[in-house]
């Protein structure tokens, strides 16, 4: 099944983020890597936290060093990078499938039962674990495997390939996102972007809501279909 798409083709896919869209994660990769900035001595907040988000790890350590950056080699970096991988893997060992954010499987369930496409592009070299620990494998065609992928996000690379895999046009597909990288990979894809939290707002996403839980597929095809015949300007 599709629908009809904001660009007057077919919506035939969805593709999601993972980490705070899908798994209530942020908040361990905050204390994962709060736990490296305050062991190197620099200073990071949850609003930085929300930047990182989609970031390749080493991309996160080079913003998270800031001014300090010119001051480690590119092998202490690596090794920080990894320190901090090996905090995040403890945490996400604790996950159940009490850590879906609200909303989401009943979103993932209605997806399926109408026979649309479904994959995962996420940045999290740990994305495979987490949705094993969350129980939600089975609902999707294609899990994009990130060591594949050249460019992360902001870069579009890694939705091109989950479109690519599902054998759907990016045009034709609705990405859901959390961060900012995330929603302009997604806008530079050609897809129709979901964007949670209002500090996306400055990026201008199709539809920008508050809270996973407003995400339901029946209110998702009603804005696909309203983008759709909105007037261009």
């Amino acid at each position: 099944m599709s629908l009809e798409s904001h660009n007057g083709a077919m919506m035939k896919a969805v593709i999601f983020d993972l980490d705070g869209v899908i798994a209530d994660t942020v908040e361990l990769y905050y204390i994962a890597t709060k736990r490296i900035a305050d062991e190197i001595g620099v200073p990071f907040d949850h609003r930085l936290n929300q930047q990182l988000q989609g970031m390749s790890r080493q991309a996160m350590i080079e913003v998270l060093l800031g001014e300090k950056a010119g001051e480690w080699t590119i092998e202490e970096k690596v090794k920080l990078g990894e320190r901090r991988g090996v905090y995040y893997r403890e945490l996400i060992e604790q996950l159940t499938p009490q850590h879906i954010l609200p909303g989401m499987y009943s979103l993932l369930q209605h997806i399926r039962n109408d026979g649309v496409p479904v994959a995962l592009a996420s940045s999290s070299s740990n994305a495979f674990t987490v949705v094993e620990r969350l129980e939600i494998r089975s609902f999707f065609d294609v899990i994009v495997n990130v060591n594949t992928i050249a460019q992360l996000k902001p870069h579009p690379e890694i939705f091109l390939t989950a479109a690519n895999e599902l054998g759907v046009d990016p045009r034709d597909c609705i990405a859901i996102e959390d961060g900012e990288a995330g929603i302009q990979a997604i806008k530079q894809a050609g897809m129709f972007s979901v964007g949670i939290g209002k500090h996306l707002a400055p990026l201008s996403p199709d539809w920008l809501v508050e809270r996973t839980e407003q995400v339901t597929w029946e209110q998702l095809k009603r804005m696909v279909a309203r983008k759709r015949t909105t007037p261009l300007t």
